[in-house]
């Protein structure tokens, strides 16, 4: 009697396990689906609903932008420009846009920021107000890209970006 009693118990165990190894298996091939598909980070209305990090961003206290932060920049602009040029609808525009903040892994506050540096650059580079050394160390940086971010000054004029400007 025992001796049966033990061989349930253990082919229970066995099919318990065996179960659980399952899952634990479909676990992980539906993890890496989700990574590549994104189908869990659609979680709120508008772009900040398919933004990855939404952290707020504290800007470095020499403000100093990164070359990186500024091709990012230089990949916003030229994408949403060609999608204005190609006639996009919003919401088209709105998941190219968000899929670049994603490859960069950039919060929104973050993107303002640099935004925001770039433009404050550009708005002294033609008033020629006194620079403070992290204005200088932006401008020598922001040399490299300008003649990209030039060539879609319409970008910054029709601000193609308007929702991620809004806080």
């Amino acid at each position: 009697m025992t001796r049966k009693r033990s061989r349930r118990w253990f082919f229970v165990t066995l099919v318990v396990l065996a179960l659980l190894y399952l899952v634990l298996i479909a676990r992980v091939f539906l993890l890496e689906a989700d990574m590549s598909l994104g189908l869990s980070r659609i979680s709120g209305p508008g772009l900040q609903g398919l933004i990855v990090d939404r952290s707020t961003y504290v800007p470095p206290k020499d403000s100093v932008v990164q070359p990186g932060q500024l091709s990012m920049l230089v990949d916003v602009v030229e994408t949403l420009d060609s999608l204005r040029d190609d006639s996009a609808d919003t919401l088209e525009m709105r998941t190219s846009f968000a899929d670049l903040l994603n490859r960069y892994t950039i919060s929104l506050s973050e993107y303002r920021w640099v935004r925001s540096v770039v433009s404050g650059v550009r708005e002294q580079e033609v008033s020629r107000k006194r620079r403070t050394r992290a204005d200088s160390t932006n401008t020598q940086r922001l040399r490299m890209f300008l003649p990209r971010l030039e060539d879609h000054g319409m970008f910054f004029r029709d601000t193609l970006d308007r929702e991620a400007l809004v806080q």
